[in-house]
């Protein structure tokens, strides 16, 4: 390769390369030594040199599969960019959904016939259009980067193919709970139980699970009667849990509640101190790290460096109500956490909340989201639409 040289140093050898222009237009030169011999300086060279030209994404070799040249964008390129949370999702389509059809295809041998025909497999295999979408956005973005600044590849065979127009739409089911069957999940699980905060909270607020799970006391204003919802509690695989920022600007919002939240939340809080004296030096405290990770250290042990965070959600012993946990009792229960924020939203928009408002509350982009999802085919909706109807025939 001859843009690759190598040089003697005193007794070690040093490889050299150009690697473009400096931004006054002077020339970038590489260059690294310490190598016990030529040969060595050079195959060192060779391999930083790729490196330089496939983006600085540490791929060496001008044939690389897909799977591996995924796997080195993710892990140096997009990591910088997203949350852990977005990573994982990430990997996760990489893993499952395109590794086992193309990841050991060669990047350059990759044609728009192979992905298209991949496309129609994860269509039968009964992926919903948002999850294909997202998929082939993520395998779209990576072979634009293949393109530039990699210089792997032409062109991408992806921007030739689109997801299925026949791909069934991803719908979350949506059950509305009746107050009856909201009481009796509070009988099921009372107050002093670990779930009862958290379906308090998930119905009367109508906030994401994780907005409840990472609520503190801190973000609890009794005067105001309001709840401040600036972050999350998510688990991310393989890492544990960690505080992170809320999905959208638009979901850092304050939410106002009424006196049945409030005077439950307070006779929460005094019954966590009882429980916190109960358990003595075993009781769990929660801290942040710089990072966002969770740490639980019980209270005889050092406190931690990071931050404590005082949780309204725990356990009686002061450990965090996990999402699973939640999430699989809810199943149990032929609900999830979604079910509480559609009834919330729901029963908004039947009595008469406007769509501009209920967004903000809940922590929408727009009030367009909040139309298109629950001002349409509600029965109360219908019926009150009709009796516009039926009154405009009576006067004539």
């Amino acid at each position: 390769m001859a843009q690759v040289r190598t040089r003697k140093r005193g007794k070690t050898f040093s490889y050299i390369f150009e690697a473009g222009k400096t931004a006054d237009g002077k020339r970038k030169v590489v260059e690294k030594g310490g190598y016990p011999t030529k040969d060595a300086a050079y195959k060192a060279g060779v391999a930083a040199y790729n490196d330089y030209l496939h983006g600085n994404i540490g791929i060496t070799s001008e044939r690389v599969t897909l799977k591996d040249f995924m796997s080195a964008w993710l892990d140096n390129v997009v990591s910088a960019n997203v949350k852990p949370t977005t990573l994982q999702n990430y990997q996760s389509y990489l893993k499952v959904n395109i590794t086992p059809h193309l990841g050991e295809v060669k990047v350059q041998d990759l044609t728009p016939a192979m992905i298209d025909e991949w496309m129609r497999k994860l269509l039968q295999a009964g992926l919903a259009k948002t999850t294909l979408t997202g998929i082939h956005a993520l395998l779209h973005a990576a072979l634009d980067y293949a393109v530039y600044p990699a210089q792997l590849i032409s062109s991408n065979p992806a921007a030739y193919i689109k997801v299925p127009k026949n791909a069934p739409r991803n719908v979350i089911k949506r059950t509305i709970i009746t107050p009856e069957q909201f009481n009796a999940l509070l009988e099921k699980y009372p107050f002093g139980t670990p779930y009862h905060m958290p379906l308090m909270l998930l119905y009367h607020t109508g906030a994401r699970l994780g907005e409840v799970l990472g609520l503190s006391w801190p973000d609890i204003d009794f005067a105001g009667k309001q709840i401040n919802t600036w972050r999350q509690l998510r688990y991310i695989n393989k890492r544990g849990y960690f505080f992170t920022t809320l999905k959208t600007e638009s979901s850092n919002r304050y939410i106002i509640v009424g006196d049945i939240l409030l005077d439950e939340l307070k006779r929460w809080q005094a019954r966590q101190a009882e429980n916190e004296a109960a358990h003595g030096n075993s009781y769990v405290y929660i801290y942040r790290e710089a990072d966002g990770h969770v740490e639980r250290k019980s209270k005889g042990l050092p406190a931690s460096d990071g931050e404590k965070v005082p949780l309204v959600c725990t356990r009686d012993d002061g450990r965090l109500v996990s999402r699973e946990s939640l999430m699989k009792m809810l199943q149990a229960e032929n609900l999830n956490a979604h079910s509480f924020r559609h009834t919330h939203i729901t029963q908004l928009i039947e009595n008469g909340a406007i769509p501009k408002g209920v967004a903000g509350r809940v922590g929408h982009a727009n009030a367009v989201i909040t139309q298109n999802l629950y001002t349409h085919n509600t029965l109360k909706l219908q019926e009150e639409t009709y009796a516009i109807f039926d009154k405009n025939l009576q006067t004539k």
